[in-house]
């Protein structure tokens, strides 16, 4: 009496039915001239006697439904192995140092942003000391806050040309306290 393994590999190599490995390799994109190609072929070979024994009805009384059967139960079955090889792969790569060394800031990078910080806080003591409460508000919007002059006027309740009237009053404070004296270098 014939084993149902055996009686599966004889279906399989009897007339075309080892066409139905072929399709599936192809629907996988699984070409010839990939190295593991073979490996994958072999794995279908093997499990083809298992989807064999798992047909609900007798395969050789009904080859069409058991060949559709069989080439999808071989694909999901790659297309599985394919994933968890892909998952093994990918958790082997070493990291891409390219992308991380862009990802860090340089040190000059570094030195501007704590050269804007400590210029921020100039201005805001200078501001706070010397200036209006309007300069002040428009200074603490936009520098601590990263408001636009729109949401500023909406915040404080004043309009918009309110607002670019304080930033005009904070320009001038600036301007006058940051330039220089005229016999700055004599």
């Amino acid at each position: 009496m014939e084993t149902p393994h055996a009686a599966a590999y004889r279906f399989l190599y009897d007339g075309d039915h080892e066409t139905i490995l072929y399709a599936v390799m192809k629907q996988l994109h699984i070409r010839p001239n990939r190295a593991d190609y073979e490996d994958y072929l072999q794995e279908a070979r093997i499990l083809f006697p298992e989807i064999y024994v798992a047909f609900p009805e007798n395969p050789e009384e009904k080859p069409h439904q058991f060949l559709a059967y069989a080439q999808q139960k071989l694909y999901w079955a790659l297309l599985d192995k394919l994933r968890q090889e892909r998952k093994r792969v990918d958790r082997q790569l070493p990291g891409d140092q390219e992308e991380l060394l862009t990802a860090v800031a340089s040190d000059e990078d570094i030195l501007d942003a704590i050269g804007q910080s400590d210029f921020r806080q100039y201005l805001l003591k200078l501001v706070g000391g010397a200036g209006k409460t309007g300069e002040w508000r428009f200074l603490v919007g936009t520098l601590v806050d990263q408001l636009t002059a729109d949401e500023i006027a909406q915040r404080h309740g004043v309009s918009r040309n309110t607002v670019y009237k304080w930033r005009r009053s904070l320009l001038r404070r600036l301007v006058h306290t940051l330039t220089p004296p005229d016999n700055f270098l004599d």
